[in-house]
């Protein structure tokens, strides 16, 4: 039998040990952290074991949790991944399934639901390498993710049009960066960029829409957090998600940095930002270089002569109102006989039915292959390589075929026609196989509002890539505006597909708010467009022709790229 003191020593030793043991069973035990939360604003909780508390900034989160926001408030989620996610007010979102030992080797997998309300997420490395190992289950369909970014909104009675009426109750998915597949008892579809779809429920087959509704795009760029009397007057910005992401070297404790140059790739296409403004200013802004002033290009002669061209415009005419309030507006392509260059004070370019005698039309007639200057000025122009040339007419009178009875129209400074006309690449030079072409912005018009501007627009960066095996158009065009209620720069993008049968191709366009103080397109902004090719044997030049609408006004130009 041992001694009493020795026994006690036995016992001792033998507590710690047990001890030790259970601590380091339950340490085993514990959840692996899934991510932290960057920012929450408002009323922020998470649901855990049956147990609701508030979230604040830095605090960690693991699988089974459910993120709740409240009116008024939102959070940002850091996954360990990289993943970076955004929840905008009253919405539930939850972590099912969360598994990242830092490789993608297959073991990663995050399975997500978004409850309620909506969420825009940038992916990171879970689901990059292993295409199945990340979707989120979305009430009515399940969105599998392709590595990307993206928007989706729940509406249940809490979604509303421009005007406050309700919109259908259901799914709303939009897509800025790479796809995803969205999925249901019905059927499947895949979204890529710049396109929208609505899902009615389990057993309605999901629909593209054209337009963005207003209330999917939610970039909370430009948001303030409200701080508490008695701490500082200071307020936090909350950062874009508009950024790729990859898995963090280290915990995910820093908050999302604001994109710089580059900006994501976007199909095959880099997209550039406009140049980054001081918040503090309010319009005294003027970017470094821009596309839209005269002559750009390289300065070849443009093209003349009896060959057949294409015309690409955008014009406006105020003496008739559209059915948008609006004056109207077209960037409706069409073909011209002849091109060729005159002199009429300065250097212009006129765009004829006749080369020899260009046929000005007189009152009371229209032809609507006639467009001249008749007094005004050459605001912007640029030639390139002997093919294609382009520009803007305003400040005086106009003609423009088909409009105002033959009669030239009046055009201020800021309004007016703009072209791009040139020697179309051929039906036949336009079955390329599988070849993609990258283009670089050499010209463009100025920007301009087809009603009551009230300040200028500038075009600041651009490219595009024609991708002849996939028969896509994808690209952007930077912009920027000094209005009287402030400044802000923008970046537009716009895809569509290729015809072998066409040189000019339908596109649509999506312009997003970069920074700046105008309010402007804040939630992003629709509109249309076309692109020409010309030049042969193969395109050496492309042409933009678009627009955008600002919800109250309409802005359209014209850009041109080289090869």
């Amino acid at each position: 039998m041992l001694p009493n003191s020795l026994l006690s020593l036995v016992k001792f030793f033998l507590a710690i040990a047990i001890a030790a043991m259970s601590a380091a069973y339950v340490q085993a035990q514990a959840p692996a952290e899934a991510g932290k939360v960057l920012l929450a604003i408002g009323e922020v909780k998470v649901t855990r074991g049956g147990q609701t508390i508030p979230l604040a900034k830095g605090a960690s989160l693991q699988a089974g949790d459910a993120v709740i926001t409240g009116i008024a408030s939102n959070a940002q989620l850091r996954m360990s991944d990289g993943a970076v996610i955004a929840l905008r007010a009253q919405s539930e979102f939850k972590i099912n399934q969360y598994s990242f030992n830092g490789k993608t080797d297959g073991s990663e997998k995050a399975e997500l639901s978004l409850v309620k309300g909506g969420v825009r997420a940038v992916t990171g490395a879970i689901g990059r390498e292993n295409k199945d190992n990340l979707k989120i289950n979305a009430v009515v369909a399940t969105v599998g993710i392709r590595g990307t970014g993206f928007n989706i909104n729940v509406c249940e009675g809490n979604c509303f049009n421009p005007d406050k009426t309700p919109v259908k109750d259901g799914l709303y998915a939009g897509v800025f960066e790479g796809k995803i597949v969205v999925k249901n008892d019905v059927s499947v579809e895949a979204v890529g960029v710049n396109q929208y779809l609505y899902v009615a429920d389990k057993d309605t087959a999901p629909k593209f829409i054209l337009v963005p509704p207003n209330f999917l795009p939610d970039p909370l760029t430009g948001q303030k957090s409200a701080k508490p009397k008695g701490k500082s007057e200071a307020a936090t910005d909350i950062p874009s998600l508009a950024v790729a992401v990859s898995a963090p070297a280290k915990a995910a404790d820093a908050q999302v940095p604001t994109p710089s140059s580059p900006m994501p790739n976007v199909m095959g296409v880099t997209i550039t930002q406009p140049p980054a403004l001081a918040s503090a200013s309010t319009s005294p802004f003027t970017p470094d270089t821009i596309y839209n002033k005269i002559p750009t290009g390289d300065g070849s002669p443009a093209p003349t002569g009896t060959a057949a061209y294409i015309l690409q415009k955008a014009e406006v005419w105020a003496g008739a109102t559209g059915s948008d309030g609006l004056p109207i507006h077209s960037i409706t392509p069409g073909s011209v006989a002849t091109f060729q260059t005159v002199t009429n004070g300065t250097q212009v370019t006129q765009i004829s039915s006749s080369f020899a005698t260009p046929n000005i039309p007189g009152p009371g007639t229209t032809n609507p292959t006639v467009y001249a200057i008749n007094g005004g000025q050459q605001m912007e122009s640029g030639t390139w390589g002997g093919v294609v040339s382009w520009g803007r007419w305003a400040n005086g009178n106009v003609l423009v075929g088909g409009y105002n009875n033959g009669q030239p129209i009046n055009y201020a400074a800021n309004s007016g026609f703009a072209y791009i006309v040139g020697v179309p690449t051929t039906t036949a030079n336009l079955n390329q196989g599988a070849v993609s072409y990258t283009f670089n912005l050499i010209g463009a018009s100025t920007p301009v509002p087809v009603s009551n501007p009230q300040g200028t627009w500038a075009v600041t960066s651009g490219t595009m890539t024609a991708n002849f095996a996939k028969a896509s158009i994808n690209g952007n065009v930077g912009l920027f505006t000094n209005q009287s209620a402030g400044y802000g720069t923008y970046n537009m993008t716009f895809n569509g597909g290729i015809s072998p049968s066409s040189p000019i191709n339908s596109v649509s366009t999506f312009v997003s708010k970069v920074s700046g103080s105008l309010a402007t397109c804040s939630g992003g902004c629709a509109g249309a467009g076309n692109v020409g090719f010309y030049g042969n044997p193969s395109p050496t030049a492309a042409g933009l022709a678009y627009n955008f609408n600002t919800g109250s006004n309409v802005v359209q130009g014209v850009a041109v790229f080289k090869r």
